[in-house]
């Protein structure tokens, strides 16, 4: 049975994403809570261990910022309660794992950064702020490669699909490198010019 995505679920995570950094924490983890449930039952504490580790120490939200998204998600019907072994534990529902599939549909459907972030955010930085963003997102994306890639390898059920994989993303890579280069050579030229 196909449940459609509920537009105040989604409204309400995206009006918890305002700028202001309670509310902008708590979009982050409505999603990232919601990713961790559906890949398996967890325990409130466990949320923000696993964040504290995904971020290498950089971000360890508190209690008070999980329990409130948990306990929205459970009256929302995207995930169950129950206690296992003295712990409350959170479980994703049908409704909950149809919306992170979207949620996933709609991320892949917009994964260039400038589709990601929106055109009215990055119209909204200075060249120079936008240029710092990319170029950190150019080192995030190099530093997690290696660990993204055996993810990817371990579970990829052939060889074959996960060396097309690697083609389609060295592709990619040349096709943006030389866009830089292209861009570098203009400059220099016109340097040259002067």
């Amino acid at each position: 049975m196909i449940i459609e995505i509920d537009i105040v679920i989604c409204n309400d995570a995206l009006t918890s994403m305002a700028p202001e950094e309670g509310r902008w924490n708590r979009g982050i983890i409505f999603f990232i809570v919601l990713s961790m449930v559906n890949e398996a039952p967890i325990y409130g504490n466990q949320v923000a261990n696993k964040i504290y580790e995904r971020t290498e120490g950089a971000w360890k939200p508190s209690a008070g910022s999980i329990y409130p998204i948990l306990h929205g998600m459970r009256r929302k019907g995207l995930i169950t309660r129950h206690e296992k072994d003295g712990k409350v534990m959170y479980e994703i529902t049908d409704k909950g794992r149809n919306f992170v599939s979207k949620i996933k549909e709609r991320h892949f459907e917009r994964s260039p950064i400038s589709r990601f972030m929106g055109k009215l955010w990055m119209d909204s930085m200075s060249p120079e702020e936008r240029s710092r963003f990319i170029l950190a997102s150019a080192q995030h994306t190099a530093d997690s490669l290696v660990e993204n890639l055996k993810s990817i390898r371990e579970g990829t059920e052939s060889q074959k699909k996960y060396e097309a994989f690697l083609l389609n993303y060295e592709l990619e890579l040349e096709k943006t490198i030389k866009i830089l280069r292209e861009e570098r050579e203009k400059l220099v030229q016109a340097q040259e010019v002067k």
